[in-house]
């Protein structure tokens, strides 16, 4: 057996560096120990978020078992909170354990809501869609909270957030509340967006059918406005008008998480990381940024889980290269993707190559491409211990 005397540290596993551990499952370069960093112990799938929340899926359904998969792996898996980079040891940081040391380091933590421009004065009604893996408890808490205090009136649910997120929140939440508190439970849905149009960058054709089901379904949609101030059960806009919200879902558009800031590396404007077309950093550090976290300098892209999922081929193959001191491959974002969203009655809502569509065969669609996605990372307890 050969011992390991090179370190792979995978910071984050969400869709790009998860498919680097799969990979390495299947074939795991020699001499080489990889460990996962993570702040849970799973992981959770977004794409399919709204169905678990409108009781399409049991939880366990959406979410990736980090032990056994790095178990099989031959990974380890450290479950704690980085706080920073020593980059001339070639160190990742924590303030509860030990340093890691690494050869090659993939940074993949994703995004955070951004809050820009905003005054929190009393977030207790407040819900954040990230961390995944608590959203679902922290949502029937603060359900049961708000059906206490409205004793018997409709809970009035604000989301914050006009991109497709934030319209899956709106059409899959009823089914919680109606699961959770009742037949007879109401609620009273308002979106706020900060575009005048919905789901900002969608086709036309889709704009108009998600517009068509919210007011079928009654969500009040507020477009072209700017929540400014959170004050307990007020939202405050840009036009000084007062939205009541006894439940506010934060869905709005991604910021850079804060730890990114402390790594000392380059940023582009927004605070995410930059790299190369090659997805290692522009620094000249063995690191290298995917998904979310990063902003590939020469053609940046928006914040979607689809462009993490084709980088993950490509950084798998760069780790090699990298430890072997080859050349490394270029990544060249895709043009356009399939776009599904879950309306939680079974159909769904897409568009792909200029048109628009709708109906229960979208939703059979992207319900395997969501089970086929996650099935991939799977593993039965017989065969993380192989």
């Amino acid at each position: 057996m050969t011992l390991p005397d090179k370190d792979v540290v995978l910071l984050g596993i969400g869709h790009t560096n998860a498919q680097v551990l799969r990979m390495w499952r299947l074939r795991p370069p020699p001499a080489v120990r990889l460990t996962c960093v993570s702040n849970y112990a799973v992981a959770t799938y977004s794409g399919m978020l709204p169905g678990a929340l409108a009781g399409q899926y049991a939880r366990e359904r959406m979410e990736i078992d980090l032990g056994r998969l790095c178990a099989a792996a031959g990974a380890r898996l450290v479950v704690a909170d980085a706080c920073g980079l020593d980059l001339a040891g070639q160190q990742l940081l924590f303030d509860s354990r030990p340093p890691l040391p690494f050869d090659v380091l993939s940074i993949g933590i994703g995004s955070v809501p951004t809050y820009h421009g905003v005054e929190i004065v009393d977030g207790r009604r407040l819900l954040p869609i990230k961390p995944m893996q608590t959203f679902l408890d922290r949502i029937d808490e603060r359900l049961r909270e708000a059906s206490d205090e409205r004793r018997g009136a409709p809970i009035r649910v604000a989301i914050v957030g006009g991109g497709a997120g934030g319209i899956e929140l709106a059409l899959c939440l009823p089914s919680r509340v109606l699961t959770l508190l009742g037949d007879a439970a109401q609620i009273e849905e308002t979106i706020i967006c900060g575009d005048e149009r919905i789901v900002p960058g969608s086709l036309e054709g889709a704009a108009r059918r998600i517009r068509r089901v919210l007011d079928q379904r009654g969500v009040c949609l507020v477009a072209g406005r700017r929540v400014v101030r959170v004050d307990g059960a007020q939202l405050v806009l840009d036009d000084e008008t007062i939205v009541g919200a006894d439940v506010i879902l934060w869905a709005t558009g991604a910021a850079a998480p804060p730890l990114l800031a402390r790594l000392g590396l380059p940023t582009d404007a927004r605070g995410f990381l930059l790299v190369a077309d090659t997805l290692r950093t522009t620094s000249d550090a063995p690191v290298f940024a995917v998904g979310d976290s990063a902003t590939i300098a020469s053609s940046p892209t928006s914040k979607a889980g689809v462009y993490a999922v084709r980088q993950g081929p490509v950084l798998g193959e760069n780790i090699r290269r990298m430890l072997a001191g080859k050349s490394l491959q270029k990544y060249t974002p895709q043009r356009g993707f399939l776009k599904l969203l879950n309306t939680g009655d079974g159909r769904a809502i897409g568009e792909w190559r200029g048109v628009s569509c709708e109906g229960r065969w979208c939703w059979w669609l992207k319900d395997y491409i969501d089970r086929r996605f996650v099935d991939q990372y799977r593993v039965s307890s017989d065969s993380s211990r192989d």
